[in-house]
């Protein structure tokens, strides 16, 4: 068995090689990711649970579409999903069914559902915490919306449940991020660009749309359900498969409060995965990388603004990315995958609800200390590496066995390069489309109607490295910059300040300063050459 095992993956390996040219192919719609389903001695290791499922695919099993089962679709499609929300909320008063002001690239809609009921509490007491739970970013994720789908399901049949978070929590509920993603079963939007790397360079106008939803929301607390590919073979002669049935990570960017990602780490990213091994489920903290040697080596979920996850901790909001194992398996566990979501979500709006005053309490506070903060923004950081073991399944044995690994850590990672924090950015109308940009990104922008007058800090380009392909959309340039100071700096009418002292500088700093790995200089939205002087100007603190 194992040498027959082996015997596959080496094939295997050459097969990729030759592909290797092709991988990055795209076509309009319907880029399927392979399905790679587990073999029966693996898949045994994830059966159904006992678990009572209440999202359409599970309620309605006639309602599942023909390709699910082929990796050809997902299996709720736009108007099941829609039936069901609006048919939850028609009967329930807790619940608001609403559409979003914007629409996919093909022209698809946004349903969303709002649930709160009147506050039990009085004069003196603890104000909601306000979840924002988000689904289908990636449209070949299924058991993401349906964990969604799932999750209102279940608060509409268990009232008990439903009243003990609803009298902590107002709860914004968005299934499908990606709607055409979804139709076409892919990761990407119609664009082919990812929807999960957009969130500082905003090239599609669904990507704002988006932003501006979150932001006119502004949650304490963000949760962003994903699948994860388990099923790709590691190890020395690839022996191992993932053996995790979830990965959890919080935001990692240093530039979010330290007193919002330790409760993120410590009381949410842990406690989510205390709750769900409870109840039979295994978790690992989320990575990427894979090894065909005996030497694995793995990457914690990192800290680039880009992604979801760290971008809208940059909000200043508790965010925790809920993976669960299930990419290229088709319909293969399919319930085991839903069950694993959904206590995930569950536990973070329990362990929310059980601590709504101290979550609060820490959330508001970091808020306020952000915005009083003279601490420098961090510009670049790195992992720190240390040994450990990871959950994966023998493929010859089917056993779970602990590895030892090498895990490029980033809880926390360690900063490298550092700049003052400025009183505010200073935008030349000439780059008006950056601000538009930050404002949809819930940054508060200042028109200055008479232009500005006076001293500031400039930028020069010091290095400026181009990248030789193209990534999501955008040839990158790495650029470095030394600082000084202009005593006078003129700006015509209808330029723009961006003041540092608000919730939401950080998107400012992480996107305006150019050496951020994924700032509007990285994506290429304000070119650059050596020697250059950079557009965006500073106004340092103290004058």
């Amino acid at each position: 068995m194992k040498m027959h095992i082996l015997g596959r993956w080496t094939r295997l390996q050459g097969l990729l090689l030759l592909c290797s040219s092709l991988a990055t192919a795209v076509q309009y719609g319907e880029n399927h990711s392979p399905v790679e389903r587990d073999e029966d001695i693996v898949a045994a290791n994830f059966p159904d649970t006992n678990e009572t499922l209440f999202s359409p695919a599970f309620a309605s099993p006639e309602s599942r579409l023909p390709g699910f089962a082929n990796g050809t679709d997902g299996p709720t499609d736009d108007a099941t999903l829609d039936l069901f929300l609006r048919s939850i909320a028609e009967r329930n008063e807790w619940v608001q069914y609403k559409i979003a002001h914007f629409t996919s690239e093909e022209g698809r809609a946004f349903p969303y559902v709002v649930l709160s009921s009147p506050s039990s509490s009085g004069a003196g007491q603890t104000p909601k915490l306000r979840v924002w739970v988000q689904g289908g970013v990636h449209g070949n994720e299924p058991a993401g919306d349906q964990a969604v789908l799932a999750l209102l399901g279940k608060l509409d049949v268990d009232k008990a449940w439903r009243e003990s978070l609803l009298s902590h929590l107002d709860i914004t509920l968005l299934p499908r991020y990606n709607p055409d993603g979804v139709a076409y079963f892919q990761r990407a939007l119609a664009s082919n660009l990812d929807p999960n790397r957009e969130h500082t360079k905003l090239a599609r106008a669904m990507s704002r749309g988006h932003k501006r939803l979150l932001s006119a929301f502004a949650p304490h607390i963000t949760v962003d359900m994903h699948e994860f590919t388990g099923t790709r073979p590691s190890g020395a002669g690839g022996i191992y498969k993932h053996g995790m049935d979830a990965l959890i990570a919080a935001g990692k960017n240093l530039n979010t409060h330290a007193d919002i990602r330790n409760i993120s780490e410590v009381l949410f990213a842990r406690g989510v995965g205390a709750r769900i091994a409870a109840k039979g489920f295994r978790w690992e903290p989320y990575f990427t990388g894979s090894s065909s040697t005996a030497d694995i080596v793995l990457d914690e979920a990192g800290s680039d603004a880009k992604s979801g996850r760290n971008n809208y901790a940059l909000a200043q909001s508790v965010t925790i990315l809920c993976e669960v194992r299930g990419i290229r398996l088709a319909d293969q566990h399919f319930q085991r995958r839903v069950a694993t979501a959904l206590n995930m979500v569950g536990a973070i709006l329990d362990i929310a609800a059980e601590n709504h005053r101290e979550v609060y309490n820490t959330i508001e506070g970091a808020i306020t200390k952000f915005i009083d903060s003279d601490d420098p923004i961090v510009l670049t950081d790195y992992p720190n590496p240390v040994n450990r073991t990871i959950t994966f399944v023998n493929r010859a044995t089917g056993a779970l066995e602990q590895v030892p690994v090498t895990f490029r850590s980033t809880t926390p990672t360690t900063a490298n390069a550092t700049r003052a924090r400025p009183e505010a950015y200073l935008i030349p109308r000439t780059w008006a489309g950056l601000a538009a940009r930050l404002r949809d990104a819930g940054v508060a922008v200042e028109t200055l109607a008479d232009g500005y007058r006076g001293p500031a800090e400039a930028l020069t380009i010091a290095t400026a490295q181009v990248a030789r392909a193209y990534y999501e959309g955008a040839v990158q340039v790495t650029a470095t910059a030394d600082l000084a100071r202009r005593d006078e700096l003129v700006l015509p009418p209808g330029s723009f300040r961006v003041g540092a002292r608000q919730k939401n500088a950080a998107f400012a700093f992480v996107a305006l300063e150019p050496e951020n790995v994924d700032s509007y200089v990285r994506f290429n939205l304000v070119p650059v050459h050596v020697g250059d002087e950079y557009p965006i100007f500073r106004i340092p603190r103290g004058g």
